[in-house]
C-alpha cells in the first residue's frame, strides 16, 4: 500500500495552511523543538483568507500600552472590557476560556509579529486603543518574515492536504496530493494542526475564491464535532461599478472615511430605517457588520434591493471639499501597500467620479467570516489525540458574531496550537498507519477519474452555492432551509458520481475542485441542520420567522459529529465560567444591543 504514495515524508508535526493560524503554528512549533511540515494548497503567504483582510488588527489597550509600550494605546480599554465586548457581541455563545485566551494571549504573539513586521518592512498606521491599519497582503509579509526567521520548517507549497488518518482516534499522517504532479504524498506525523481557514456556502463572498471548508470537514471525517455552523458573518461589498464587484471598499471608507455623510438608500431612493441609536452603536466598528446585514438583509427579502441585489450609498450631503479631505484620509492610510488611487489592484477612478457626481454607489453583502468551525478547547484541542485546529477553521470565540480580530485569532491560536502540538510529538510515538483506512482515502481521491456520465465539480459547487444562496442566506425560514437541505442532500449524492472532464493528475485543478466540493457539502450540511434546529434569531442567524433572541431555549451550541456515515447533532451549553449567562426573550438582534441590562462596553 505505501508503494502507491509517490512520496512519503516523516516530521513531528503538519502544519495545514499557508496564512496566518498554518504559518504561526509552524513557527511555534518548530521554536519549541519539533520537526515541522507547512503544507500549503497554494503560494505561502499569499494563499488563504489573510491576504484579504482589508482593515487591521489589535488587542486591548491595557496591554498595548503595558506589555508592548505603545504610545498610542489607550489603558483604560482594559482586558476586561475586551473580554466583555467578546462574550456580549457574541451573543454569550463563545466559549469563554477560549475568550480568555485570546485576549491573554493576543497580546503576546503580536509582540513576535510587531518585530517580524519591523524586520519585514512593514509600516501600519496606529490607532487607539491599541490598533494597527494594514492590508491583508502587508500582513502576510510579516508573517513570512517569522517563518524564514524560523529553523526546521519544511515548506511545501501547491499542495492539498485532503485526509488526516488515524488509527484507535489517534493522528498517524496526512495524505496530500501535489499539485503540479498528481502525485498523492504520504506525510507519517505525529501531529496535525490545521489552519486552512472556514466555509463560504455563497456566490458574493469577501475571501479568496476556495474557502471550502477543506479543514473542518477533514477533522470531521477524522472523528472531531463540528460546531456553530450556522454562524456566518457578511458586510458591505461592492456591487457597481462592476471592476469593483466583491471589494470591501465600502466599508473600508465608512471606517475610515468617518467626516463624510452618508445616507442608505433603497431602489425607490428611500432611506433604508436604521435608528440613529443603532448608526451611533455601529458606525466605525465591527457591530456595523451585523447592523448592516441585518437591515439589508430584511430590505432585500421586502423586494427593496436595486438591480444587481444591493443598496446605495448616497455621498451627496457632502461639499466636494468635505469629499476631497474624506478621501486624502483614506489615500493617507491606504497608499502605505495600495497604488494611489488604487485598492487592492483595483483603480477608484470610477468611484471618485461617482462620488464628486453624486451618484448613489450600489453595495450589497457579501460573506466575509465563519464563526462555526471545529469543537476546540483553549488548548485547541479537538478531542482527537494529536489533532490540532487554529483560526477560523475552528470555533468558540465569537459564538453568533465576530466582533474581535480574525487576524489576531489565528496567530494567537497558531501559538498554542503549534507549542501543543509539539508538546504532545515529543512524548507520543508515531502510530501505526491503519492500513484500510489509506486505501479507502486513496479510493476516494484517484477513484473520481473512474466516474462516468455525472454532474462536474464546477456545475456542482455552483449547485451548491445556489441552494445556500436561496435558502441559507442572510434571512432564513424554516421553508427556505429545509428546501437548501433537501438540495445539499441531493448534491451529496451527485457528488458519489462526480466526473471529471480531463483524465490527467498533474495540475488537474477540477480534480481538486471535486475534492473540495465534498468539503463544502458537509460543512454546509452542518450549518442548514443547526439553522433548522435554531428557532430563533442569534447574531448573524436570522430568522424571519422566529426574529427574537431566545435565552430561555436557544442559548445552546448544535455540535455535530460522524456517526457510521451519518451526520448526527446533539445540544450542549457554552462554556460560561466567568460571566453568566442570561436568562429571557428579546425582540431581536438589534434590541439586545439597545437592552439597557446588557450593559454595553464597547
Amino acid at each position: 500500500m505505501l508503494q502507491d504514495f509517490g512520496r512519503i515524508i516523516e516530521t513531528d508535526v503538519v502544519a495545514v495552511g499557508g496564512s496566518g493560524a498554518g504559518i504561526t503554528a509552524a513557527v511555534y512549533a518548530a521554536r519549541a523543538g519539533a520537526r515541522v511540515a507547512l503544507v500549503s494548497k497554494g503560494k505561502i503567504g499569499v494563499s488563504g483568507n489573510a491576504i484579504m483582510a482589508g482593515g487591521g488588527f489589535g488587542v486591548d489597550g491595557e496591554s498595548g500600552k503595558n506589555l508592548l509600550h505603545l504610545d498610542f494605546a489607550d489603558p483604560s480599554f482594559t482586558k476586561e472590557r475586551l473580554f466583555d465586548c467578546i462574550v456580549k457581541e457574541s451573543f454569550y455563545l463563545a466559549d469563554q476560556n477560549m475568550v480568555r485566551q485570546y485576549v491573554d494571549d493576543g497580546p503576546i504573539v503580536m509582540k513576535d509579529y510587531l518585530g517580524w513586521a519591523e524586520r519585514a518592512g512593514q509600516d501600519f498606521f496606529c490607532c487607539p486603543p491599541a490598533n494597527w491599519i494594514a492590508s491583508g497582503l502587508s500582513f502576510t509579509k510579516a508573517l513570512v518574515q517569522g517563518l524564514k526567521e524560523t529553523a526546521g520548517i519544511q515548506t511545501f507549497e501547491d499542495m492539498m492536504i485532503v485526509e488526516v488518518l488515524t488509527n484507535e482516534k489517534t493522528v498517524c499522517g496526512a495524505v496530500g496530493i501535489d499539485i503540479y504532479t498528481g502525485e498523492a504524498v504520504l506525510f507519517r506525523t505525529k501531529a496535525v494542526v490545521i489552519g486552512t481557514g472556514g466555509y463560504m456556502p455563497f456566490s458574493m463572498n469577501n475571501t479568496v475564491t476556495d474557502m471550502t471548508g477543506d479543514g473542518p470537514a477533514m477533522a470531521y471525517r477524522a472523528g472531531a464535532r463540528l460546531t456553530d455552523m450556522e454562524f456566518i458573518l457578511s458586510f458591505p461589498t461592492a456591487v457597481v461599478p462592476q471592476e469593483m464587484r466583491g471589494s470591501i471598499y465600502p466599508y473600508v471608507f465608512e471606517y475610515n472615511m468617518r467626516n463624510l455623510k452618508y445616507t442608505i438608500r433603497d431602489k425607490n431612493g428611500d432611506p433604508l430605517p436604521i435608528p440613529e441609536e443603532v448608526v451611533k452603536l455601529s458606525r466605525g466598528g465591527k457591530l456595523s457588520k451585523l447592523v448592516t446585514s441585518y437591515y439589508f438583509g430584511y430590505a432585500a427579502d421586502q423586494g427593496l434591493a436595486g438591480p444587481n441585489g444591493g443598496f446605495f450609498y448616497d455621498y451627496s450631503a457632502n461639499s466636494r471639499e468635505e469629499k476631497e479631505a474624506g478621501l486624502k484620509i483614506f489615500y493617507d492610510r491606504f497608499d502605505r501597500w495600495h497604488r494611489h488611487g488604487y485598492y487592492k489592484g483595483e483603480s477608484l477612478a470610477t468611484v471618485e467620479r461617482m462620488l464628486f457626481a453624486d451618484e448613489p454607489i450600489e453595495v450589497g453583502i457579501g460573506a466575509e467570516y465563519c464563526m462555526g468551525g471545529v469543537e476546540i478547547d483553549d488548548q485547541m484541542q479537538t478531542g482527537v489525540d494529536g489533532l490540532y485546529v487554529a483560526g477560523e477553521a475552528g470555533s468558540g470565540v465569537f459564538g453568533a458574531c465576530r466582533v474581535g480580530d480574525g487576524l489576531v485569532e489565528m496567530m494567537c491560536q497558531g501559538m498554542r496550537a503549534g507549542r501543543n502540538a509539539a508538546a504532545y510529538a515529543e512524548q507520543s510515538k508515531l502510530h501505526a498507519l491503519d492500513e484500510a483506512q489509506s486505501a479507502q482515502c486513496l479510493n476516494k481521491i484517484f477513484g473520481i477519474f473512474e466516474h462516468r456520465g455525472g454532474m462536474n465539480a464546477l456545475t456542482l459547487y455552483e449547485e451548491i452555492q445556489k441552494a445556500c444562496d436561496e435558502g441559507f442566506g442572510l434571512i432564513r425560514s424554516e421553508e427556505r432551509l429545509k428546501k437548501a437541505l433537501r438540495r445539499i442532500e441531493e448534491l451529496e449524492a451527485e457528488w458519489k458520481n462526480v466526473t471529471l472532464v480531463s483524465q490527467s493528475r498533474a495540475y488537474n485543478l477540477e480534480w481538486l475542485g471535486a475534492l473540495q466540493t465534498q468539503n463544502l457539502l458537509t460543512c454546509c450540511k452542518a450549518g442548514i441542520l443547526a439553522a433548522i434546529e435554531r428557532k430563533e434569531s442569534r447574531g448573524c442567524h436570522i430568522r424571519k420567522d422566529y426574529p427574537q433572541v431566545d435565552h430561555d431555549n436557544y442559548l445552546i451550541k448544535y455540535v455535530h459529529h460522524d456517526e457510521a456515515g451519518e451526520m448526527k447533532t446533539e445540544i450542549r451549553r457554552p462554556i460560561a465560567d466567568r460571566m453568566p449567562l442570561p436568562t429571557g426573550k428579546r425582540e431581536n438582534v438589534i434590541e439586545y444591543f439597545l437592552d439597557p441590562a446588557l450593559k454595553y462596553k464597547r
